[in-house]
């Protein structure tokens, strides 16, 4: 019969090793578990399979290059940061983007939109879809929209307005911004990819018949603002010139209300961003070898004339074009020293007709 110190030494020795082995279970647990995300990491799984739901997609159609592209033959050279091409996803999201058929109540809610601006005049048919709205002031201000998509011109020719050019009170880049937001926000145009997207400045001077750069604020006649979307799944949405938004704003440094705001460009097309497909895309070096080729798009040349351009950064982003698109497709952008920007359609061409 075991005694009461028997007894104690064992019930001990007994606790001394469940937890050994319980301390070892936990560390192989542990170990297990970390060894296995080391190997997710270094092996992750493939992405899934595009589903291509849209189907094979339209071709990107590109503005015409003025001058083409082939007048200027440019050579480039990659020295990007990573020393080479980037490593990006072959796979890439395709948006949904709705156009605006044909209405018979588009020509009184374009109406509305006019009065709304301050335009109650009848408005003249300039085509089947564009009207011009001019008011009873001199010099008159006109605007033109089309009442399918709402998208508008307005201007006032401040050309014909040498008061103009001595008021100096210019806003500042960030009440420039907030202006031509409050601007969209009254006429209920702001959609939140302008509310959150990034707003570019130039400042100008008139040199008659046109507007030249100025170096500085001090220096200039008018500011124009630039209204870019915010980025989607991270990659910026850019416009067919990309220091050149589709939304922007001309302001003048009068108080007077109708010379203020004395020219805007509102192009802007809504995407569905709940409706999506995902596409293969080409690899990069084909995109890059594209790109020598000449069968690239010139966004913007900069101050490239000698045509010897350094690729600084390459990455992928989505075309906004200036016409009605269905889709919102990626692009590879190729950015380069001296504000050079060329693109290159980013969809496999097997899912593009």
């Amino acid at each position: 019969m075991a005694t009461l110190t028997q007894t104690a030494y064992w019930t001990r020795k007994g606790m001394l090793v469940g937890t050994i082995v319980l301390i070892g279970f936990i560390v192989l647990r542990v170990s297990l578990t970390l060894a296995g995300n080391v190997w997710r990491k270094i092996h992750p799984p493939p992405p899934p399979p595009p589903t291509v739901a849209f189907g094979k997609l339209p071709k990107l159609a590109f503005p015409e290059q003025n001058p083409p592209a082939g007048e200027t033959k440019l050579t480039f050279k990659l020295e990007t940061i990573q020393g080479g091409l980037p490593k990006l996803s072959t796979i890439g999201k395709v948006y949904f983007m709705p156009k605006e058929g044909p209405n018979l109540l588009a020509l009184d809610r374009a109406r509305q939109k006019a009065q709304k601006m301050g335009f109650r005049s009848q408005p003249e048919k300039v085509s089947e879809t564009i009207y011009r709205w001019t008011d009873q002031k001199t010099p008159p201000t006109t605007l033109e929209m089309d009442i399918n998509t709402g998208n508008f011109y307005l201007r006032y020719p401040y050309e014909d307005d040498q008061a103009l050019l001595t008021s100096k009170n210019l806003p500042s880049n960030q009440q420039a911004a907030q202006e031509a937001r409050n601007f969209l926000a009254s006429n209920e145009l702001l959609t939140d990819d302008l509310a959150t997207g990034s707003a570019e400045f130039d400042y100008l001077r008139f040199t008659p018949p046109t507007l030249v750069p100025a170096i500085s604020l001090s220096e200039a006649d008018f500011v124009r603002v630039n209204l870019f979307r915010a980025s989607l799944d991270s990659l910026k949405i850019l416009p067919p010139n990309p220091k050149e938004s589709l939304v922007s704003f001309l302001f003048s440094g009068s108080r007077e209300l109708g010379k203020r705001i004395i020219e805007i460009n509102y192009n802007y097309f809504p995407v569905e961003k709940e409706t999506f497909a995902t596409y293969p895309l080409k690899p990069i070096n084909t995109a890059w070898q594209e790109l020598q080729g000449g069968q690239e798009y010139i966004a913007n040349l900069g101050q490239n004339e000698q045509g010897q351009i350094t690729i600084r950064q390459v990455y992928l982003g989505y075309y906004d074009a200036k016409d009605p698109q269905n889709f919102l497709q990626p692009i590879y952008v190729f950015e380069g020293d001296k504000n050079f920007f060329g693109y290159v359609p980013a969809i496999d061409p097997k899912w593009t007709e």
